[in-house]
């Protein structure tokens, strides 16, 4: 009977062996399959993580996931928008819009899976793009999948070709009407200027009427000149010639002095302008249309200051063009007109003017080969950047070999306002860099404990003996943040001063624009590189 019971023992023992070398075995397998299945997923999450497509997933309005390019496209960190409202993220002007699609998906109704709305970058700048939805799955609850893509590009062809388009239809009309003027207007012309009644003396009343035929005559022989403008397709070689650019922008400032010095259209409102003009090489064209343009510029910056305020102008080379920078810091344009403003007879202003002289500016510009850029905040100002191809084009400097490092860098500007700093921040944010502002060495000192940043710039209008306090301190919280300082004309202390003070750039106002995102680029190529 023991022997039985030994005999059964041992079966049963061999028997939970071989159960127990099956189980290993399955447990080696399912372990195999675990990794292959964490490594897919690790795969799959890489995929979706560097896919060059921005992609987000919201589950119950937070953002669960969203990959390196929406990332980067919308200026966060990973810690930073994990967990946030997607509705955080939306531009007040989209937000009704937006929270009105996000209520139809929640509530199961239908809702078109493509939508065109503005969102906030983490600086707050606006991001115009086009949604696109999926309904998903993520550990067994329902999400939405967006994918965003940026409309600037696209639209910024579509207005480069839409305003081909207008202009050549704008250069046949320009061509007809400005025939039938001409021929209609030198009867008039002919008939008015006929002598009546030689002898007879003329009363007032007859002189006031000859004065408004002569104010008459006068804006329709500018009107006729801008639409022989418009109308040119090409132009005559034998007109052509090479010519001074900082004269004619010289030039083009004293004509105009009357119209924002003491001007009767502005009575009160005090208008100050400066200019610095740098030596330029020469530019081919024909420079009494480039003065019309400028002029006419200068005139739009005139009539954006109704309360008063400042316009700067300065010429440097850059990349082969002739650069003419005009800045005010007026009413701004607002996004709505901003592609109309080159439109003929397109105007906001009450004046008699009609609205003629931005859009034969770019005309005059464009058929010289040349562009004009527009950086606008509403209420803050706008800059004109007008780019003309030098006549010979100079060798790269070794500036612009400089790496790139603008995009995407996080720069802290501690600056009270001023236009040469406005200038600087529109100029840093068109490359693609993020702007966040302090108007007071506290206030910076407080943002740079809470944030990274890859750059400081001060102003150094806050004065020497404060920025001598503030540097040291932003030195001690990061020691290797590259800081640099914008000060006017160094205000009478040497570059080593500043240096000595923990700087690791100096910019002078009124500074280069080429010149100073070049010596930004290095300087923050420096910085990452020392980290």
């Amino acid at each position: 009977m023991n022997t039985e019971r030994k005999e059964k023992l041992k079966s049963r023992v061999e028997g939970m062996k071989g159960e127990n070398k099956t189980l290993k075995e399955k447990l080696a397998s399912l372990e195999k399959a675990n990794r292959l299945v964490e490594k897919a997923l690790r795969e799959s999450w890489q995929l979706f993580d560097h896919t060059p497509v921005a992609l987000i997933l919201i589950q119950e309005g937070k953002i669960i996931l969203a990959n390196e390019t929406a990332r980067e496209r919308l200026g966060f960190s990973e810690e930073e928008i994990i967990g946030r409202s997607f509705l955080d993220l939306v531009h007040p002007d989209s937000y009704a819009y937006v929270r009105g699609i996000h209520r139809k998906m929640i509530s199961g109704k239908m809702v078109q899976d493509r939508h065109e709305i503005h969102m906030n970058t983490k600086d707050g700048t606006p991001l115009c793009c086009e949604i696109r939805i999926k309904k998903a799955r993520f550990k067994g609850r329902r999400a939405f999948l967006l994918n965003i893509i940026g409309l600037d590009h696209r639209k910024q062809k579509e207005l480069r070709r839409s305003r081909a388009q207008k202009t050549e239809a704008l250069a046949c009309m320009a061509s007809g009407l400005r025939h039938a003027l001409t021929d209609d207007l030198n009867i008039l012309d002919k008939e008015g200027m006929r002598p009546q009644n030689e002898g007879v003396s003329i009363d007032s009343q007859q002189l006031n009427y000859l004065r408004k035929c002569k104010c008459t005559r006068e804006q329709r022989d500018s009107i006729i000149q801008a639409l022989n403008i418009l109308a040119r397709v090409e132009y005559d070689k034998s007109d052509i010639v090479f010519f001074n650019l900082k004269k004619i922008v010289r030039n083009a400032v004293l004509s105009t002095r009357h119209m924002w010095k003491g001007s009767p259209e502005h009575p009160g409102a005090e208008i100050n302008l400066k200019t610095y003009l740098r030596n330029l090489a020469p530019v081919q064209g024909r420079p009494k249309e480039i003065q019309s343009a400028f002029q006419n510029m200068i005139a739009n910056a005139i009539d954006a200051l109704p309360d008063g305020g400042e316009i700067y102008l300065s010429t440097e080379e850059g990349s082969g063009f002739a650069c003419v920078y005009i800045q005010d810091n007026g009413v701004g344009i607002s996004d709505d007109i901003r592609e109309k403003i080159f439109d003929p007879f397109f105007t906001t202003n009450s004046s008699s003017r009609l609205g003629l002289g931005l859009s034969t500016a770019y005309a005059i510009i464009d058929q010289h080969g040349g562009e004009i850029e527009v950086m606008s905040t509403v209420g803050q100002g706008t800059t004109f950047i007008i780019r003309l191809p030098l006549a010979q084009k100079p060798p790269l400097s070794r500036a612009k070999a400089a790496k790139k490092k603008i995009k995407n860098a996080d720069v802290l500007v501690i600056s009270n306002g001023g236009i040469f700093e406005d200038l600087l921040c529109q100029l840093l944010i068109s490359k693609g860099g993020k702007i966040t502002s302090a108007s007071n060495g506290s206030e910076g000192l407080k943002l740079l404990k809470k944030n990274k940043f890859d750059l400081i710039i001060i102003d150094l209008n806050i004065s020497y003996l404060v920025s001598s306090k503030i540097i040291p301190r932003l030195k001690k919280i990061e020691p290797g943040l590259p800081i640099a300082l914008v000060t006017d004309q160094y205000k009478g202390q040497s570059v080593n001063a500043f240096k000595k003070l923990g700087a690791d750039l100096t910019i002078g106002s009124p500074f280069e624009m080429d010149r100073t995102m070049s010596l930004i680029s290095q300087t923050l190529a420096k910085g990452s590189s020392s980290v």
